[in-house]
């Protein structure tokens, strides 16, 4: 990839020598195959991935990486793992030698996108199956990002469902809702959720989502992170859930609202539920780990 500004000053000052430098890289899925790309000059297969300049957020870096390498916008989701060491130690043709740091992000491109090469770097993407990755030239990092990658993927039995999950912040408070027809005790304080859509990305989710529960209109800020769910024993389904932080450009925090769905989706009678705005500090009681998130809210965005 071209030398940012960042690193060229700093090579200006150490020359060739060996500089830690923080990364990002994309492990995007398919299913059972995963997308890696060969950059031009290499013979090795390796992930979508760079530098995180300064003050960027890693999830922006990995974003960004995705949109210049292939010209798509990826959601982004979890943190896999983060990895150093002898194999991410890179010695570029000029002299310059580079230890990398990197981050790797599960990334998901839109269901309809093609592959293509919006800069000069790559010259080969494909998809490729755990056993087709075995037998290709590859850089020795990939193996261990992608086992753990794989280490994620539910047992046998087990589907994993796409959610978002909103935390819509206003004036230091949290929008939430509790069940009018279900006790406290049972379905507790929750947040706007829900299955992401086919052909919906989880961004678009998350705004359809609280415009369903709450009937407000709310705008992304950014994704807070990714953790999974497990349902059992209700259900033998892990929820993949993205948190995101949206905010309203106005809101009535000391308002309560009944709001409800006249034909849920999975059938049944009729359903209501009351929404209301609590201050962030309690919202340490929602329910079903749906907290689990709250301490990389920005109150000031």
């Amino acid at each position: 990839m071209p030398m940012s500004p960042y690193v060229r000053e700093l090579r200006a000052q150490v020359g060739h020598d060996l500089l830690l430098l923080p990364g990002v890289t994309a492990i995007i899925r398919n299913g059972a195959t995963f997308l890696l790309a060969r950059q031009r000059g290499s013979d090795l297969w390796g992930t979508i991935g760079g530098g995180v300049e300064p003050r960027e957020h890693p999830e922006a870096a990995v974003a960004r990486e995705v949109k210049e390498e292939l010209g798509i916008d990826a959601a982004v989701g979890r943190v896999i793992g983060t990895y150093g060491g002898p194999d991410l130690v890179v010695e570029y043709a000029n002299g310059d030698r580079v230890s990398y740091v990197t981050t790797a992000y599960e990334c998901e491109l839109p269901p309809t996108a093609g592959l293509s090469f919006a800069d000069d770097e790559l010259v080969e993407a494909a998809w490729f199956t755990e056993a087709e990755i075995a037998v290709l030239p590859r850089h020795p990092w990939v193996d261990r990002i992608l086992q753990d990658a794989l280490r994620d993927i539910p047992a046998p039995g087990r589907s994993v469902v796409e959610t978002a999950v909103c935390y819509v912040v206003y004036s230091d408070r949290l929008l939430v809702f509790t069940l009018d027809d279900v006790p406290l005790t049972i379905a507790g304080l929750q947040v706007p959720a829900g299955t992401v859509g086919d052909g919906e990305s989880a961004p678009q989710a998350a705004v359809r989502e609280v415009f369903e529960q709450t009937g407000l209109r709310a705008d992304v800020v950014r994704l807070l992170g990714t953790a999974d769910y497990d349902l059992a024993p209700m259900r033998p389904e892990v929820a993949r859930r993205h948190f995101f932080q949206l905010r309203l450009d106005d809101a009535d925090v000391d308002g309560m609202w009944s709001i409800g769905d006249p034909e849920p989706q999975g059938g049944g009678a009729s359903r209501r539920w009351t929404c209301q705005w609590i201050p962030l500090p309690q919202a340490h009681v929602l329910a079903a780990g749906l907290g689990v998130m709250l301490g990389t809210i920005s109150p000031e965005v």
